[in-house]
């Protein structure tokens, strides 16, 4: 059978990029169409529509989010791949907007921009990010402890979430937080392994310049921390409401210095949003999960040359 002939338009003002771009993609298999300008983009998409386009950022004259923005109102959901340089975010977030399929950063590698072509088409959607509600860790999946419990079980239940049943072999058994609520049932905050250590370190090593340590000094002081109550070490800290922008949960977890967030839907505690997820967040969005075909993989010792930045 006989594979379909992706069609692209390829939209840059710098010739050379747009030459030897064009050429590594026509190697892979793709039928490219170059366009100099936004202007000459839309013109050449009056006549046969492309199956993908790839738009650079900056331009002269008609900017990319300016053709982006009529590709739009003349053609709908048409994929559109942006190239962009560093230091563009508020075009990125416009862009996004404009219901972007994804960017890539120049300089682009045409490995990596035929492999995201063919995702994206295969997929048939659009960029999108993803919300606090799909990437948290529901919160039945935490240990919690009452606030007026002795911190030895809250201590006891942070150790049981570094082994595996039956051993003694570190693993991710279970989350390395404690939800603690009151009487009520009502969420009052989290337990952490550093609000453990904390806890063992004494009030006048805290406060005091002139701290002074000795041997003997930790273990004596482990011996009179288990009778405390939970409520005197929980995290009362900050929680995110389910509907925030992801973008703030990054920034409260990084200003915060805290390894997760408790997520609140009208006023009940519903997950555990980790710097973890997160992380892999990043990772998919910035490695993307592309393959190349064995033509695509032989052919990866051609380099385009640099865009502009």
């Amino acid at each position: 059978m006989k594979v379909k002939t992706i069609r692209l338009l390829l939209v840059d003002d710098e010739a050379d990029f747009r030459s030897a771009t064009a050429e590594a993609l026509g190697r892979r298999g793709f039928e490219v169409t170059e366009a100099e300008s936004g202007e000459r983009a839309l013109e050449l998409m009056r006549g046969v529509l492309p199956d993908a386009v790839v738009l650079d950022l900056k331009m002269e004259g008609m900017g990319g989010i300016e053709t982006l923005t009529e590709i739009r109102r003349q053609h709908g959901p048409l994929p559109v791949l942006i190239l962009t340089g560093h230091g563009q975010f508020d075009d990125a977030v416009q862009g996004i907007r404009l219901s972007v399929v994804d960017f890539l950063q120049k300089p682009v590698d045409v490995a990596r921009l035929s492999a995201r072509i063919r995702q994206i088409l295969e997929a048939g959607a659009p960029l999108r990010e993803r919300t606090i509600a799909e990437l948290m860790v529901p919160a039945a999946a935490y240990r919690r402890v009452r606030d007026d419990a002795p911190a030895r079980e809250v201590i006891q239940l942070l150790r049981d979430s570094l082994f595996q049943r039956g051993g003694e072999q570190v693993a991710e058994q279970a989350h390395r937080t404690v939800l603690v609520f009151d009487r009520r049932d009502r969420f009052v905050g989290c337990v952490r392994p550093e609000q453990v250590l904390e806890l063992v370190v004494p009030p006048f090593l805290r406060d005091s310049p002139y701290a002074s340590f000795f041997t003997g000094m930790f273990l004596a002081q482990c011996k009179v921390v288990g009778g405390r109550a939970v409520a005197d070490i929980v995290e009362r800290g900050r929680t995110i409401d389910v509907d925030a922008p992801l973008m703030e949960a990054v920034h409260l977890l990084v200003t915060e210095r805290l390894i997760n967030l408790p997520v609140i839907d009208a006023g009940e505690l519903v997950g555990i949003l980790r710097d973890k997820d997160l992380l892999l967040e990043i990772a998919g969005a910035v490695l993307g999960d592309l393959t190349e075909t064995d033509e695509e993989r032989a052919d990866a010792e051609h380099l385009v040359p640099k865009g502009k930045a």
